[in-house]
């Protein structure tokens, strides 16, 4: 990592006089920062640069990993991105979507898992066209299942199983409450209660989706309920917070 920096450098320096790069502290790859913005309105450019060595079996390369004692792990980065790229093709950009927003919640609770996770199962379940909402559901269902089974294999057949950031069981019940989540959302929407649906929503992927004022929404659903002579009981209990509505989670 220190040898690539070092090349980085003696390629780029005269090009961009403020770019540094990052090796101590970094667990795979050296990051680099340019000091020089490529959109308007952000600050820096930056590019994480990995480095790595053919394994002697002739299948996958080793790659850093400074956390560890051995300092390298085994792995096929090549055919993880001719599958993820495969996947994106297929399903005609759905999977890239869905991992971004999965990405968004993975974030927003506390990272039980870490992004390669999240893709290896989306290998496993996205391979269509379809609404990103079912996406979601689909991935919430078979990551839970797959979660519940045991570690995530890695996809080429290559690495170790894909560690957790906590354990199982609390990854499975995190994924277990977002996708319980997801289908309250949809039933909502079919049902014609947006508010509610949004709501919902909402919980999993709460920097994406604005919360909603379901109140009314709720009262009737609940009111229609006990008058077809069924329970008022929902799984998944609604609170309220006053935004305007929005919609922003249909394809």
């Amino acid at each position: 990592m220190e040898i690539v920096r070092d090349v980085i450098h003696e390629d780029l320096d005269t090009e961009f006089p403020k770019l540094t790069i990052e090796v101590v502290g970094r667990r795979r790859a050296v990051l680099v920062r340019f000091g020089d913005p490529v959109t308007q309105g952000q600050d820096d450019f930056t590019a994480d640069v990995m480095t790595a060595l053919p394994h002697p079996s002739g299948r996958g390369l080793y790659i850093p990993n400074t956390k560890i004692a051995d300092q390298w792990d085994r792995a096929d980065p090549i055919t993880h991105t001719q599958m993820v790229l495969k996947a994106i093709t297929d399903t005609k950009v759905v999977f890239a979507r869905t991992v971004r927003l999965l990405k968004h919640w993975n974030c927003t609770h506390s990272k039980p898992m870490c992004s390669w996770n999240i893709k290896a199962l989306c290998l496993g379940c996205l391979d269509e066209p379809m609404p990103l909402i079912n996406a979601l559901q689909i991935f919430f269902t078979y990551a839970a299942d797959e979660i519940d089974n045991g570690p995530t294999p890695d996809p080429a057949h290559v690495a170790d199983p894909i560690p957790l950031n906590m354990t199982r069981r609390e990854v499975h019940k995190r994924l277990c409450t977002a996708r319980d989540y997801i289908d309250l959302a949809i039933e909502h929407e079919t049902a014609g209660r947006p508010l509610s649906a949004q709501h919902a929503l909402h919980q999993v992927l709460p920097e994406l989706v604005p919360d909603a004022d379901a109140t009314q929404e709720e009262a009737a659903r609940l009111a229609s309920t006990v008058r077809t002579g069924g329970t008022a009981a929902t799984g998944l209990g609604l609170t309220v917070g006053l935004v305007t509505p929005t919609r922003a989670w249909g394809n």
